[in-house]
């Protein structure tokens, strides 16, 4: 059914308000749920859109209440404590004046009030989503049979670069994860011949198929601190992200370039949305993205303009500030789900095509 607005409050906040007037010139009250610790200590890709949506609304007028566990803060927001409990729940928690609340996962029971869901990974093959439900590239939507999405953004005040920059590459991911590819990284720079430094998992020293501590010009760091990250990407040579499936978004690939990072990739889910060939190179052949780490000419610069050009989080604010409205002027999304709703239509734990150093040279031998 769809969802009917609250006249008591949006409504008549602005009493000239109309359907046609605009998202910027009325002030909302957005409650955001999130169960989970806002910002994280370490790492927590979805936790850090959160703290940066919450920030950004604020800073553009807007009245935030963010529920999240405690000890969560947020500038400029209202931060209400909640410890997930079977006796207790979060939406007795939403104040009685919200607008709107937006949410990072499907809800098991619909909220009273009108709300926007954003899916952060890829769902199971099936996997049903609730219409008012967006999406964080055009790529994932496309992959879940919706239109709607919305780019993630960070604040680049955040993140700092170095104009000369140090010889190392980095790989900031999951690295027990197989789609991430870690193998292909160490490919490419071991073929390039340079240092590769591994952020971001816990993986440990000696798994099958993943490399130790330190080994041949491979140096694992392992779940650092925030600052700590930033200390090292913004005098990397470049990010290296051959992932092999449809990546959602891939906050790293904002990260670095914030941090006047180049990324050499893969062109698979958001990656062709974000770099472009003047912030990096994209193919599914090891030795073709060696050439282009090893030859190709990439300022700073141009990857701090790049962020700024569309995924800083004020940007994404305002798109969502867009959705709000919509939500709140017709009850619903204009997207229309089928009979069967919005779904996942494939595996996406798939491994997608990646042409590593030795099959490359196999197949030259073969012909």
């Amino acid at each position: 059914m769809p969802i009917i607005p609250n006249p008591c409050h949006f409504w008549t906040r602005i009493s000239c308000y109309h359907l046609s007037t605009p998202y910027n010139l009325v002030s909302m009250h957005i409650a955001i749920y999130h169960d989970a610790l806002i910002p994280p200590q370490k790492y927590g890709g979805t936790e850090r859109m959160v703290f940066w949506l919450a920030k950004a609304l604020a800073a553009l007028g807007h009245r935030v209440s963010l529920i999240a566990k405690p000890g969560s803060q947020v500038p400029g927001v209202e931060t209400i404590p909640y410890r997930n409990t079977e006796h207790s729940s979060w939406e007795d928690l939403v104040p009685p004046n919200v607008d709107i609340i937006h949410l990072r996962a499907t809800p098991r029971t619909l909220p009273k009030k009108p709300f926007l869901v954003t899916i952060d990974g890829n769902g199971q093959p099936g996997e049903k989503f609730h219409s008012n439900t967006v999406f964080v590239s055009q790529k994932h939507a496309e992959n879940h049979g919706s239109q709607y999405f919305v780019h993630n953004g960070i604040d680049p005040s955040d993140y700092e670069s170095e104009e000369l920059r140090e010889d190392y590459f980095v790989f900031l991911a999951k690295a027990s994860w197989k789609v991430k590819n870690l193998k292909g990284a160490v490919e490419i720079a071991r073929r390039a011949g340079i240092e590769m430094k591994v952020m971001g998992s816990r993986i440990a020293s000696g798994l099958p198929g993943l490399p130790p501590l330190s080994w041949r010009g491979i140096r694992y760091l392992g779940m650092v601190k925030d600052a700590e990250k930033k200390q090292v990407l913004k005098r990397a040579r470049a990010l290296l992200f051959p992932v092999r499936w449809h990546e959602p978004f891939g906050i790293a690939i904002t990260e670095a370039l914030a941090s006047g990072c180049p990324v050499y990739g893969t062109p698979y889910g958001s990656l062709p949305e974000i770099i472009t060939p003047d912030v990096g190179f994209l193919s599914n052949r090891a030795e073709e993205l060696v050439e282009a780490v090893l030859n190709q000419k990439v300022s700073p610069a141009q990857c701090q303009a790049r962020v700024r050009q569309g995924f800083t989080h004020l940007n994404m604010a305002r798109r969502y500030l867009e959705f709000y409205q919509e939500i709140l002027e017709l009850g619903h999304l204009k997207q229309k789900a089928d009979s069967l709703g919005l779904r996942s239509s494939f595996p996406a734990d798939t491994l997608l095509p990646w042409f590593g150093v030795n099959a490359i040279r196999s197949k030259t031998t073969n012909h």
